[in-house]
């Protein structure tokens, strides 16, 4: 990581951490993007430059990215197991993304509990993920056969399910990929493939 780099996260983690603290002195709705860009020694210039609002500060979140690495990985991998296991992968590479001050995902689940009102910021950045993902597949696979694109759909949604299930056991599994949940889980919607076939 260089410098810029550097500075970059430094500044995302010191506004984060601003807005942290006032939220839990003063509450969500009082604090202000000024008392917050004021407490990290940052102008409200520069906090724009790093969140779109202080609820995306609270959270350490922006918007989601679509890495390159995890999305070749899951399209080159023929369909069959493996191809499950890098679908998880990549949605968690994409999940990882929006947690730009590096925060881990119980941190947000926690601080969503603490603040309800986050509930829909943390919302929107699901559904801006799913379509950031499906605008990658939609273009990488332009010129494939339709049903390359809809298998491909289908097994992130798998994916998801397969992440989602694990959750309900091990919260901490967007940030832990070899959780034993998430190992159960896998063997959970094998099997139940197998018998549904």
């Amino acid at each position: 990581m260089g410098l810029r780099e550097r500075q970059r996260l430094q500044t995302l983690r010191t506004l984060r951490a601003a807005a942290v603290d006032l939220v839990r002195e003063q509450g969500l709705t009082e604090t202000t993007i000024a008392e917050i860009a004021d407490r990290a020694g940052v102008s409200r210039r520069t906090f724009f430059n790093y969140y779109a609002c202080k609820e995306d500060a609270v959270l350490g979140a922006g918007a989601p990215t679509v890495p390159a690495g995890p999305l070749d990985e899951f399209l080159q991998t023929p369909t069959g197991p493996e191809r499950l296991d890098r679908a998880i992968a990549l949605l968690l590479a994409v999940a990882a993304s929006i947690r730009q001050a590096g925060a881990r995902h119980v941190d947000h689940a926690r601080l969503v509990e603490e603040y309800p009102q986050l509930t829909d910021r943390m919302r929107q950045h699901g559904l801006a993920a799913q379509e950031s993902l499906d605008h990658a597949l939609t273009e990488q696979l332009a010129d494939a056969p339709p049903d390359d694109l809809d298998t491909a759909r289908a097994q992130i949604q798998m994916a998801g399910a397969v992440l989602h299930f694990a959750y309900k056991s091990d919260p901490d599994v967007f940030d832990n990929p070899a959780s034993p949940a998430l190992a159960k889980a896998l063997e959970v919607f094998r099997r139940t493939i197998k018998e549904l076939a």
